[in-house]
């Protein structure tokens, strides 16, 4: 890859136009965790989702990245990816050689800053997520994740499938459908396809008991 300018890579579009594209397909993987970081992402068009194998065994969904968001750019300063990189929807990125993206931070600050912005965002998702994972009930967790994503009039809309919300939070997708079909039963909230409707944003989750 051909590095742009300095007045071109000033935007993240612009340090990106050169940059190759990829076409994926749901279910791939665009790197593991563990191989050497050499490049990052901005992905144009699908979704993204980093997932950390842990000692356990299991494996943890730790971020989605969507249109117009970068991806990877937190293992810009690791030796090695920290996750696997799941294509979740058909997809289009684009790589960008993690030598030229540290260069073009270095020759405009400001591009650091957006950078830098988008990553704190992302860090804070991803401690809203570790705590949320952290409340035993499956209900309380479904129902604090629901809130969180709310819009002012009380609506979530789903982008994706359920279980992907599902797989954020740790559940299988059985528990997850369980714990919103208790919910609708508790009145706490109406479902329909791909949105689901708080009934009194204002009402405590429910009490917690082992999911």
């Amino acid at each position: 890859m051909t590095a742009p300018s300095r007045s071109a890579a000033a935007t993240l579009s612009g340090l990106f136009a050169a940059g190759r594209r990829c076409v994926l397909a749901p279910g791939q993987t665009l790197f593991r965790q563990g191989d050497p970081v050499d490049r990052v992402f901005l992905i144009e068009r699908g979704r993204v989702r980093m997932v950390r194998h842990l000692a356990s065994r299991h494996a943890a969904a730790m971020h989605t990245g969507r249109a117009g968001e970068l991806f990877a750019e937190g293992a810009l300063f690791a030796a090695a990816y920290q996750c696997d990189g799941q294509v979740v929807d058909a997809a289009v990125v684009i790589a960008c050689a993690k030598a030229d993206v540290l260069a073009a931070f270095a020759a405009s600050p400001s591009l650091a800053l957006e950078v830098l912005e988008r990553v704190t965002r992302q860090l804070h998702a991803a401690r809203t997520l570790v705590e949320l994972r952290d409340i035993r009930s499956a209900e309380a967790r479904v129902l604090r994740h629901l809130q969180l994503r709310a819009d002012a009039a009380g609506a979530v809309a789903f982008e994706g499938r359920l279980l992907d919300a599902a797989a954020e939070l740790g559940l299988t997708h059985e528990a997850y459908y369980r714990a919103l079909a208790a919910l609708a039963r508790q009145g706490a909230i109406k479902r329909s396809s791909h949105r689901v409707q708080l009934l009194g944003p204002d009402q405590p989750p429910p009490a917690e008991t082992p999911a």
